[in-house]
């Protein structure tokens, strides 16, 4: 009887705490069942837009696909969004630090655009072909000649009326800091005559940063176990490069409006 007991205490109130715990931390058959409906929503969503990539969209196209798509597949892992700040006119160039695989879907959702990224990824299976139908730019880093592709790439996109997504930073980081932006697109502003919007992305949950060499596949897998999930994104006043401007100077200023939006979220 005692034995009985004791059972029934750990049943509990205590006990349905504890479950409930373990739902939030990723744990349990609940959250097992969540990561496999994202993952199936994640593989139907990419498979889909490996058939879209067939219908020939403009600039302004893609963007708008990109916001569809980012909206579709934050819904369905739970990540809500809050933003501040005015939204970015197109055209423009959005610069802001980078945390995770989430960023580009954060800030797409909200405004729809364009973005850049590593060259690897473009040979990734199946995700590489949907990020092509989202009009994904792709760069090698470090070779100059495709630095050169990718701007008159995403020069030709300003032009047809979409917004540009870049994270100067060049890789993601643990999200406490803000790296040194790259100059390349604050030129290319210059050049095209579009405003840069510096924006700041954070989440309220530290295990969404994805860097330090973590490999993709696992750390999804935790992730898409973890139930709300809120994103923060701030837009800053937009700037104006002139082709006079030195655009390294350009960038460390930007750099430093994000730092600042930064800190006002802290």
């Amino acid at each position: 009887m005692a034995e009985l007991h004791a059972g029934l205490q750990r049943s509990g109130p205590e006990s349905a705490l504890g479950g409930r715990r373990a739902e939030l931390d990723g744990e349990g058959f609940g959250a097992e069942l969540r990561s496999v409906r994202r993952t199936l929503s994640l593989l139907l969503t990419t498979a889909r837009l490996a058939v879209d990539a067939r219908v020939d969209l403009d600039a302004a196209g893609l963007a708008g696909r990109a916001q569809r798509t980012a909206r579709s597949l934050l819904s369905a892992h739970g990540v809500e969004i809050a933003r501040t700040g005015a939204l970015p006119r197109a055209p423009a160039i959005i610069v802001t630090n980078h945390v995770s695989y989430l960023d580009p879907l954060v800030i797409a959702a909200v405004a729809p655009c364009v973005a850049l990224a590593k060259g690897e990824i473009r040979g990734w299976p199946l995700f590489g072909a949907g990020l092509r139908a989202l009009g994904v730019v792709f760069v090698r880093r470090g070779d100059v000649y495709s630095s050169a592709v990718a701007l008159r790439r995403l020069w030709r996109a300003l032009d047809g009326g979409a917004t540009v997504l870049n994270f100067p930073e060049g890789t993601t980081s643990d999200g406490r800091a803000v790296g040194p932006f790259h100059r390349g697109v604050f030129r290319l502003a210059a050049l095209a005559g579009v405003q840069i919007v510096p924006g700041h992305v954070s989440y309220d949950d530290e295990r969404v940063a994805w860097f330090g060499g973590h490999t993709l596949a696992p750390h999804y897998r935790r992730l898409s176990r973890v139930s709300g999930l809120r994103a923060r994104i701030r837009f800053g006043q937009p700037m104006v490069v002139q082709l006079s401007d030195d655009p390294r100077e350009a960038a460390a200023h930007a750099r430093d409006v994000v730092v600042a939006l930064q800190s006002s979220q802290d």
